[in-house]
């Protein structure tokens, strides 16, 4: 028995879903393939690892074109792997660095300069060279003590923003903008079109799990709109204390996200207000009177390789000017492993490789990690994942990493 890795096509395609949702543990609805199919999956980028004796598909992959925010506003093409599974009855036959590797190589061909993921596995992409670039946090809290000591709306009653419903059908034509708005602004934030629009919002029951259909606010300020949330009920009766769901809760402005939460912690009859993949560094607990209710637990978020170094360290801006020598070691890309220096002037930078000494030396797991500022240098020296070899290297190399916001992915595919 051997593996080959075939192309998915129409012909395949149905086969290869099945697969990859019987990987996760789930059955597929027939509608749920056509809704892939057309709104989502690039059967260019898609693969299928096939045994060669039965002819069925063990393993899949693939992966959505995305644009990735870095620091300094700029987007980079960016290859979203998803769809990752092995049949448990083909583990450690090799199906899925195979599978990973092709997906990288096209990525590469494709003009991509880094690749990201979200892992089912955390341990699992570190030997592909992917490092843990964004964290967050999923949130709870009973909005009873939802009292704000601090806001940056001073006077509600006298503010110019207000939030205000919408149904479906305007939610749909207003989202997309204020998302555009925020994807430019944010590091670590992924730019969406109108398919990937059309799949996040789908809203048929069997996808509620037992919740609401959604329900949508917008947020308005000065005639600009500037924030929405999507949210989902869960009660029993119309006298249970529920649970209201935030599903997506996007802002543009300091105001308009503190108008939309205040409009969220004001609804009655609700026993706790959940809400996951929220920023690292979102205001709310620094606003709360009693910010201790406001339950946060962090888990890991966007994982990054980088795919072309010396393209994605320059795609990027600097905080701080300076010459520094990067060794890069690397078990999965021997390629890659050498010392690259790094010259920066005005916060943009020059980089080519070197057969110097180097000042620091790292996986290109832990290049990726603080790439976009999720996590400081001096953490991963902590850790023993970065060496550092030169007297000051390490608050070069904090300096010039450094962001003034932390990162945050949205978007999760």
């Amino acid at each position: 028995m051997t593996i080959e890795l075939h192309p998915v096509t129409d012909n395949n395609f149905v086969e290869w879903r099945k697969a990859v949702r019987h990987g996760f543990g789930f059955h597929v609805h027939p509608d749920d393939i056509a809704r892939l199919r057309n709104d989502r999956a690039e059967l260019k980028r898609l693969v299928a690892a096939v045994d060669t004796g039965s002819k069925r598909i063990v393993g899949t992959g693939g992966a959505d074109s995305y644009s990735l925010t870095v620091p300094g506003g700029k987007t980079v093409p960016m290859a979203g792997v998803a769809y990752m599974t092995t049949s448990v009855t083909h583990r450690r036959q090799g199906a899925f660095s195979l599978m990973m590797s092709q997906i990288h190589d096209d990525a590469r061909e494709r003009g991509d300069i880094v690749a990201g993921l979200w892992a089912s596995q955390s341990h699992l992409y570190g030997r592909f060279d992917y490092g843990l670039s964004v964290n967050s946090y999923d949130w709870s809290i009973d909005p009873s003590f939802g009292t704000f000591a601090h806001s940056p709306i001073s006077d509600v009653e006298e503010s110019d923003a207000h939030v205000y419903f919408v149904g479906a059908e305007e939610a749909t034509a207003m989202m997309p903008g204020i998302y555009d708005q925020m994807h430019h602004q944010t590091i670590g934030s992924l730019d969406r079109n109108s398919g990937r629009w059309r799949y996040e919002l789908f809203d048929e029951e069997r996808v509620r799990s037992g919740a609401s259909p959604l329900f949508f606010a917008i947020c308005e300020e000065a005639g600009e709109q500037t924030g929405y949330v999507a949210y989902r009920m869960r009660r029993t009766g119309d006298s249970d204390m529920g649970t209201l769901e935030v599903s997506e809760q996007v802002s543009v402005t300091d105001t308009a996200h503190a108008a939309i939460w205040r409009f969220l912690l004001n609804f009655d009859l609700i026993g706790e207000i959940k809400a996951n993949n929220r920023p690292t560094d979102d205001p709310l607990w620094w606003m709360l009177s009693d910010p201790r209710r406001l339950s946060r637990k962090s888990h890991d978020a966007l994982w990054v390789r980088l795919l072309d170094i010396p393209k994605a360290l320059e795609a990027r801006t600097y905080n701080a000017s300076g010459r520094l020598k990067i060794g890069l070691v690397s078990e999965s890309q021997p390629k890659v492993s050498s010392t690259y220096v790094l010259e920066i002037e005005d916060s943009q930078a020059t980089v080519k490789k070197t057969t110097d000494k180097p000042d620091v030396i790292m996986t290109p797991a832990d290049l990726s990690a603080i790439y976009l500022g999720g996590v400081t240098p001096g953490t991963l020296v902590e850790a023993g994942r970065i060496d550092t070899i030169t007297t000051g290297s390490l608050a070069k190399l904090h300096g010039m990493f450094s962001t003034d916001s932390a990162p945050w992915c949205a978007h999760y595919f």
